[in-house]
């Protein structure tokens, strides 16, 4: 063993100095330095590029997070690339390979030697970038200082980071070596990894993840540039770039060794079966890397913890359920830190954490450990969530709103109302990929959702379905066998609802679902009395008091008349068993009529850029329309720049103002936000944020419009890029063509 050393460092200080004359650690320095110095030059030349709204965060570490994926998935893969090709082409053209075999070393030292060189490159480089990164990071924020950024470093971010990027391109190294010991050219193994960069292209539009191949590995670990996000240490594709460079290692020195594939790997029949024989091992290797991981629940407790960086002390936080919006639990903060656990049944459900009304929905159940990376101001609130339920995040956020040609056109557009058959093909279509899409979805860190929410996720598939086609039906024939739905179909989506998940049943698709089937199926000219009637009758229980909750704030919505709506809610609030339910429908009552059209509006003091203290009385005689927003609010900057394109539109419209509210904390924050801002759009600052939640505000951007006897017009105005918005605004403008009057 110790004379096998002595060979590799042998063998390794003559590939050194080869290395020298072939110019690879004067290119491995530039590929290190090129990507920090064209981040600093764009932000030298282009302004925008040097904003930043996020949290406080240390900017050495920023900067290095930002150009991570860039400088490994492009700059560092090319040059392993190009660096492993060029260390094995000039033993291959000046047959120096046979040269190295005459000296006193083994072959092992010799192909290992050009692995450790290859590596040592690599290693330079990455050390290289960390370090321009870091430097360029001090020059940039010297010249130019940013309000939430500093110059700390995070020592323990650095070393994750750079432990974490070293391990994930030895597959890529020992891959690229082998191909170039295999194949005399350069351009092929050139072209081969090219197309593994384009691989990775195709994967990231795809959204897939292709654990067989490596360079999709080297992507796969690059979703996270920020280490701290990661449940582990590692996540699997790290560990399977160790697997692949021992694999490749492995081949391509047998291959060398033997002068050949035939020779190394099917000699003879010994050679065969040893051959199998490790093949099957690292196929057992792979297999047990690649397994699905399904985080381990806790036995008989519940855990939510984690840390809070907040600008201003935040004492407790709370836990609510997300159907009722009842507190479960006051979560105290001790030290930026807080730690809620039960030992009691947590139902599988939805809910909210609140911290200063500032909301984050999780799922949640009996067994479950969540922490949270909370960092928040008057600005940015960034979560990072860790622990599990880690899967039904990402699925919630990457699949709630998905086009479906099935229900986004055949159904909303009710197309293939004289095709049963092309309609239930594709339903079953529909039906078939949802369970498709359940079954293999998992996160880049390998993670699987919980049976659990996987259970209910094909419950609300199965409820959204049955839905469409009742309404399908209902459209076109209950009665004709042409247009019965298959029966083995219909079976299966009724069997999946059986035992419907808690969480399904607090969902509004299931509540109206449920309502939906206690009408006749011909069809009735008061559906709502039947509801009532039916309900009525049913017997009390909690899926009794989520119906009639349901129906009634339905029914309570579209009522205009408030002494109506007070008395049908009188009528009806006996009925709850549970008095939450009653108490829910009772808050939202008084919101309601707080929001009808023709009530008085609160009377709110904001003020204006001067410092002023005003308030809407300032317009009366004229509509004015309130966009509520604040300068933390993502949404809101979205929709900010087409209420301006709107206000501009209507700016000679005499009696309609547009107003912009701010209810930042803060009213600093809010002038940084509108300075050098210059619109059509009048820009107040609202006093007191609380007084929101008198007219039921409970989330921004909202948009309401007030008409000149300051009243109530429209509480929940549509979006400003919606055609309804428009329509509203033609409407009070006197802009909409009476074709009565016309013709």
């Amino acid at each position: 063993m110790k004379k096998e050393l002595q060979f590799l460092a042998t063998a390794f200080r003559a590939e050194w100095l080869k290395i020298k004359g072939l110019g690879l650690l004067t290119f491995g320095i530039a590929i290190a330095a090129i990507l920090p110095l064209l981040m600093f030059v764009t932000h030298i030349f282009f302004e925008e590029s040097r904003n930043f709204e996020g949290a406080a965060n240390s900017y050495p570490g920023l900067f290095i997070e930002n150009g991570l994926s860039s400088y490994v998935g492009f700059f560092l893969l090319l040059f392993i690339i190009i660096a492993a090709a060029r260390v094995t082409q000039t033993d291959h053209k000046n047959n120096g390979w046979v040269f190295m075999e005459t000296q006193p070393l083994s072959k092992f030292s010799i192909y290992g030697a050009k692995f450790l060189a290859v590596v040592l490159l690599s290693f330079i480089s990455l050390v290289l970038f960390f370090l321009f990164s870091i430097l360029i990071s001090y020059i940039d924020l010297a010249i130019f200082p940013r309000e939430k950024l500093h110059f700390d470093i995070d020592i323990l971010f650095i070393l994750r980071t750079f432990i974490r990027v070293f391990v994930m391109v030895l597959g890529i190294i020992s891959f690229q070596l082998m191909l170039s010991v295999m194949i005399p050219g350069f351009i092929w193994p050139f072209v081969i990894g090219f197309v593994g960069f384009v691989v990775n292209v195709v994967a990231r539009i795809r959204q897939e993840t292709y654990d067989f191949l490596v360079y999709n590995n080297l992507d796969t670990s690059l979703h996270f540039t920020n280490s701290a996000v990661l449940n582990r240490f590692f996540n699997y594709s790290d560990l399977l770039s160790i697997f692949w460079a021992v694999f490749f290692f492995i081949i391509g020195y047998q291959y060398y060794r033997n002068r050949g594939l035939k020779n190394a790997f099917f000699k003879n029949a010994a050679t065969i079966a040893k051959t199998v024989g490790v093949l099957a091992v690292f196929v057992l290797i792979y297999f047990f890397l690649t397994k699905p991981i399904y985080p381990q629940k806790l036995e008989n407790i519940t855990i939510i913890e984690g840390t809070l960086q907040t600008d201003k002390p935040v004492k407790e936080i709370y836990l609510m359920d997300q159907e009722l919006q009842n507190n479960i639990a006051v979560i105290p903060v001790v030290n930026n830190t807080f730690r809620w656990e039960t030992k009691e049944s947590v139902p599988f459900s939805n809910y909210i954490i609140d911290v200063e009304k500032r909301f984050i929905p999780i799922v949640l159940s009996k067994g479950d450990h969540l922490q949270f990376e909370i960092k928040k101001d008057d600005r940015n609130f960034d979560v990072l969530r860790k622990g599990t339920r880690k899967a039904e995040v990402e699925y919630l956020d990457t699949n709630t709103n998905m086009y479906s040609s099935f229900y986004n056109r055949t159904v909303q557009n009710k197309e293939l109302a004289d095709e049963p058959k092309a309609f239930y093909r594709e339903a079953k279509k529909e039906w078939e990929t949802l369970k498709k899409d359940l079954s293999k979805f998992r996160t880049k860190e390998n993670i699987h959702f919980g049976e659990d929410f996987k259970n209910f996720k094909m419950q609300q598939g199965a409820v959204k379905m049955l839905g469409a086609l009742h309404d399908y039906q209902m459209m076109t024939s209950f009665t004709d066998k042409e247009f019965q739905i298959p029966a083995d179909f219909k079976k299966e989506l009724e069997t999946s609802i059986k035992k419907p998940a808690e969480l399904l049943m607090t969902t509004d698709e299931y509540k109206a679902f449920r309502l939906k089937s206690l009408l006749p199926k011909e069809g009735t000219k008061n559906p709502d009395s039947i509801i009532f009637a039916k309900l009525s009758a049913l017997p009390r229980s909690i899926e009794k008091d989520r119906l009639l909750s349901f129906q009634l704030l339905k029914i309570l919505k579209i009522t205009n008349d408030e002494e109506k709506r007070n008395s049908l809610y009188e009528e009806k609030s006996g009925q709850f068993m549970d008095s939450r339910y009653r108490d829910h429908v009772n808050r939202q009552l008084v919101v309601i009529n707080n929001q009808q059209k023709g009530k008085p509006f609160p009377v709110f003091q904001f003020e204006n850029e001067e410092g002023k203290t005003v308030n809407l009385e300032e317009f009366k005689g004229k509509y004015v329309l309130i966009d509520f927003w604040a300068t933390w609010c993502a949404p809101c900057k979205e929709t900010s720049p087409v209420f301006e394109y709107r206000a501009k539109e209507y700016a000679f419209h005499n009696n309609i103002v547009f107003l912009a509210a701010s209810i930042d904390e803060d009213k600093n924050k809010w002038k940084l936000g509108i300075k050098n801002n210059k619109s059509d759009v009048t820009q107040w600052w609202l006093k007191d944020n609380k007084a929101l939640n008198s007219i039921g505000v409970q989330s921004i951007p909202r948009f309401m419009m007030i008409d000149p006897d300051g009243k109530i017009y429209n509480a929940d105005m549509p979006r400003p890029g919606e055609t309804a918005f428009q329509e509203i605004l033609d409407e009070v403008s006197g802009t909409r063509f009476n074709f009565n009057m016309i013709f």
